[in-house]
């Protein structure tokens, strides 16, 4: 980590010192007490680049527990996130579709699991869902996303807006399923018919996809 601040240009360092600082003067000079600062320290060192945001990562980095850097990435999330609504979608949509690339099927293939790291992303999904009165299982792993069919065909609906429709039904042709004017019904059979094969190759599909939508 301290070789890495070593390289940085010096524009570059003047930079990421007047955002800490400026922050942190704002309140007042020792106003913001040390779990504060830190929590501003970390999320200004990973916009630039200098932490991943990944736990494992970001604990070897800083030379702190795991548990600690998870707790530093949720909260410089929750305080200093500045996305509007349609960034925030785009960003979950692309996670989703970046985690179901190392999706599996258990329970007879009528359970899809994949897993969010993430603690801010996990949380919005699973208020996502529950708006709808549909829940992720979290039981197995409080880092495992567990959704059956029902489950999953909605969280596919909360994360692919309408207009992109026509997008949806281009892609969404790896197994053969028969079309309709109705994009949930359609998604709905796809997702029967992957499950139904065991087909992890099409759950990938959906994640691509979820990636190309975000942009």
């Amino acid at each position: 980590m301290i070789e890495a601040i070593n390289r940085l240009e010096d524009a570059k360092a003047k930079m990421i010192l007047a955002e800490i600082m400026g922050v942190y003067l704002e309140k007042g000079f020792g106003v913001m007490n040390k779990t504060e600062f830190e929590t501003l320290l970390y999320d200004v060192l990973r916009k630039h680049g200098l932490l991943t945001g990944k736990c494992f990562d970001d604990s070897f980095k800083l030379r702190i527990p795991e548990a600690k850097a998870r707790k530093l990435i949720y909260e410089s999330q929750v305080k200093y996130s500045n996305l509007n609504k349609d960034d925030f979608d785009s960003y979950l949509r692309k996670s989703v579709g970046e985690c179901l690339a190392h999706a599996y099927l258990v329970k007879n293939n009528k359970e899809i699991r994949f897993a969010i790291e993430d603690k801010y992303l996990r949380i919005a999904l699973n208020a996502k869902l529950r708006e709808r009165h549909y829940f992720a299982d979290t039981s197995f792993n409080k880092d495992i996303i567990s959704l059956d069919e029902e489950a999953f065909k909605e969280m596919l609906s909360i994360l692919v807006p309408n207009f992109q429709r026509d997008q949806v039904l281009a892609n969404l042709n790896a197994v053969q399923v028969p079309e309709n004017d109705n994009m949930k019904d359609f998604v709905l059979s796809f997702i029967k018919e992957a499950m139904l094969q065991g087909s992890l190759e099409a759950i990938k599909q959906i994640g691509t996809l979820l990636i190309a939508l975000a942009g």
